[in-house]
């Protein structure tokens, strides 16, 4: 029988490191109301590729804490793990392969242990392979695309995006919908899961991967202001969650900043 060790803290920081002309910075931190951290933003660098994720956990008691711990950790484990790319087409399998085993690594530790019942997490990733930049994502955790100004690359799945796209309601309906924060995808459901994948084909000053309470904090303006401010990852990143706390802090906050760095 598996065994869970937990420690409770209320931040999780990863510093700035350089990797292949990228600079990197991973913080998550507890917010002004939440008594667990469940957001987690790790990376890891591994000669040309890079690979940064971010979970935020759900589930009662420790179950979300857990739920995003042993899916980051397995992800950054694992991920370099893989062949060689030979193609998008690869890349995107073998994300996908660590996503659905992640997936059913939650599933046996729910059904073993009754207290984790249900969790589950959100997810998103960033993967370089020192030409080309993939992002993944399951769930409402975000990535967003930074040059003149900040674009969201993701797309949340959730039930009122599914209504939106069927043409049942419009987005001003959407934003005053009482289902507006319901997952229909995460890491730990029982039903098929559902990953989206995206190559990103433009060029771009930095990518962005944050849960929502970051978004909901903080206005896309807000954000992009901060990510504009010609100061260092590491401070951006500390800044974007300084103001979210500032701005509501109602959730836990999770974010990894990746930014071009001089060639």
């Amino acid at each position: 029988m598996a065994v869970i060790l937990m420690v409770h803290v209320d931040s999780y920081v990863q510093k700035e490191r350089k990797g292949h002309n990228m600079v990197i910075s991973a913080m998550t931190d507890i917010g002004t109301k939440r008594s667990v951290n469940q957001d987690r933003a790790v990376y890891k660098i591994k000669d040309h590729e890079i690979v940064g994720v971010l979970c935020d956990g759900m589930g009662g008691h420790l179950a979300g804490d857990v739920a995003s711990t042993l899916v980051s950790n397995y992800i950054i484990e694992h991920f370099f793990d893989h062949s060689p790319f030979i193609d998008d087409e690869s890349i995107h399998a073998w994300i996908s392969s660590l996503l659905l085993t992640a997936n059913d690594l939650l599933n046996k530790e729910s059904d073993m242990h009754r207290e984790y019942a249900g969790m589950g997490t959100t997810i998103v990733i960033c993967y370089m392979d020192g030409k080309n930049t993939y992002i993944s994502h399951v769930g409402d955790s975000r990535a967003y695309l930074y040059s003149d100004t900040l674009k969201q690359i993701t797309t949340d799945d959730t039930f009122v995006n599914e209504l939106l796209k069927r043409g049942i309601i419009n987005q001003e309906e959407a934003s005053h919908h009482p289902k507006r924060n319901v997952l229909v995808q995460a890491i730990g459901i029982k039903e098929a899961l559902r990953i989206s994948f995206y190559k990103i084909e433009e060029d771009y000053r930095a990518i962005l991967l944050c849960s929502d309470g970051l978004y909901n904090s903080l206005s896309s303006q807000q954000i992009e202001d901060i990510l504009k401010e010609d100061e260092s990852v590491n401070h951006k990143t500390e800044r974007l969650i300084q103001s979210a706390n500032e701005f509501g802090g109602l959730d836990n906050i999770g974010v990894l900043l990746i930014e071009k760095g001089e060639s």
